[in-house]
């Protein structure tokens, strides 16, 4: 019985140490997670930016980088990562980490990775370092205090840190497309930064945010990407719009002039975010000196495009009521080859017009789209006459397009009891001059219609009183958008009609075509 005791004392006594080497092997390897400690830190497979120039000293979500678009092509590409994070000057500095389970790869500047003393025309000026990255423990730093673009490609091992300070830039900005108009710092934090400007008047235009005066950087200009695309680059521009920013996207429309606070937001962690408030109307703008003509490779001037660097048909316009301004060119040779913009002088610092700007009028005015730079883009190889009207009051801008030498339609008719609908830049010609007019045309039962002079345009307007009916009535003559909106005349049934209106005693009639 001693003896089985002594036994069994010995075999308690090795589970007791087997049991402890087990625990402490599980300590040693939990103290070698990232973060030490006794408790693990978790972190998720992906490329992180640590170090104490940031406010990341350890591993943290809010420092992990997304995938962007790649310029070239403006869509995103796998490989291509970027985070915007504010950094401090100095030799804290920081590394690029990529996490792949328990593999932990930490990369810092390469042998080639430098300011760029030679920048691209595009790129960002206020401070750019690019170069290869290599697998060391040396840190990417800075010279001054501020918020950064950080890129790192992963098949191309190339990194680029960018200066970042805010700027607007577009027709509708002071400088116009010729240079930004910089937003001011708020001062350096390492976990929030803005960049405001008060008093900022916009006028109706479109326009972009972008840092440093640059629009993208270049990562490798010539490596070959296959399938016709060349270079990676990442945007240093936002578009898209002002509540949903997209990197390089879409010229973004202003519709509203006055004066604006802009705020551009930074938190880390977190997207970059812009807001504009309004806080002022503007003034009437006067035109009457303003030179305006055509810019663009869809232009033609003696058989070849006119290309971006010459405006071409400069002129000041004819003005009447005092704040209305036209501007007209004739005969103007257009290909789909290219687009074109309306601009003021011979560079982009005055005013420029695109599509987004104007409502599109005349009877060719279908002939006509836009894409994503806001330019005049023909659908149709041609030449036409363009006429711009801008009313100063509204500032609305018209631009009616028709071919060449046509005449124009004095009246058209539309409403959602005929083909056109509501689209008063759809709708249908009438046929006649000096007050009487005439359409023969399918009308639909339960809809209305009305009568506009000029495409694109819902004053002046004809409708009808409260006596109208569906066969004849009286017209009621709409000059301007500040008057009262006259009725619409009614169809009561489907069937092909011929109507008939005479602008000079102001009546009409509707009669089943024959």
């Amino acid at each position: 019985m001693k003896k089985n005791l002594i036994k069994f004392s010995k075999v308690a006594w090795l589970m007791v140490m087997a049991l402890a080497l087990v625990t402490t092997s599980c300590n040693k390897d939990d103290e070698e997670t990232p973060g030490g400690g006794d408790d693990p830190v978790i972190v998720l497979d992906g490329t992180y930016v640590k170090g104490a120039g940031t406010a990341l000293a350890e591993f943290d979500a809010k420092g992990m980088m997304k995938i962007t678009r790649n310029e070239v092509t403006q869509e995103d590409r796998a490989s291509l990562l970027e985070l915007y994070i504010a950094v401090k000057a100095g030799a804290d500095g920081f590394n690029i980490i990529t996490v792949e389970g328990s593999t932990h790869t930490t990369y810092g500047p390469g042998a080639d990775f430098a300011e760029v003393t030679e920048l691209d025309v595009n790129e960002p000026q206020n401070g750019l370092q690019r170069g290869s990255v290599a697998e060391t423990d040396a840190k990417f730093t800075v010279d001054t205090d501020g918020l950064y673009h950080i890129v790192f490609d992963t098949d191309l091992k190339i990194a680029t840190i960018a200066k970042v300070e805010w700027g607007l830039i577009g027709a509708a900005t002071p400088g116009g497309w010729g240079e930004s108009t910089q937003l001011t710092s708020g001062g350096f934090d390492l976990n929030a930064m803005t960049f405001t400007m008060t008093d900022l008047k916009l006028t109706k235009g479109d326009f972009k945010y972008r840092y440093s005066n640059g629009w993208k950087v270049i990562l490798d200009a010539e490596v070959d990407l296959g399938g016709g695309v060349v270079g990676v680059k990442v945007n240093s521009n936002y578009g898209g719009a002002t509540d949903a920013l997209v990197p390089g996207g879409d010229n973004i429309v202003n519709d509203a002039p006055g004066f604006y606070t802009v705020t551009m937001s930074w938190t880390l962690g977190a997207a970059t975010t812009a807001n504009l408030e309004k806080t002022a109307e503007l003034e009437l703008v006067n035109y009457s000196a303003t030179e305006l003509g055509l810019v663009g490779d869809g232009v033609m001037d003696a058989g070849a495009p006119v290309g971006w660097d010459l405006t071409i048909l400069n002129h000041v316009p004819v003005i009447t009521d005092e704040t209305t301004y036209t501007w007209t060119y004739a005969g103007v040779e257009v290909s789909t080859a290219g687009s074109f913009k309306i601009r003021e002088g011979q560079d982009w610092n005055g005013k420029v017009i695109g599509y987004p700007d104007v409502v599109m009028g005349g009877t060719a005015a279908a002939d006509f789209e836009t894409n994503g730079d806001g330019n005049f883009v023909p659908l149709a190889d041609g030449t036409y006459d363009f006429e711009l009207v801008i009313d100063a009051v509204t500032e609305i801008y018209t631009l009616n397009v028709k071919s060449a030498g046509a005449a124009d339609p004095e009246l058209y008719m539309l409403g959602d009891g005929c083909a056109a609908g509501w689209d008063n830049t759809l709708a249908l010609p009438l046929s006649g001059t000096a007050g009487e007019y005439t359409i023969t045309t399918d009308l639909t039962a339960g809809g209305y219609i009305k009568f506009i002079t000029t495409l694109g345009q819902w004053a002046p307007m004809y409708g009808t009183d409260a006596d109208g009916t569906s066969a004849a009535g009286n017209l009621v003559f709409r000059e301007t958008e500040s008057d009262p909106d006259p009725g619409s005349i009614p169809v009561d049934a489907d069937g092909s009609y011929v109507i008939t209106i005479n602008t000079n005693d102001l009546t009409y009639t509707v009669v089943a075509a024959k």
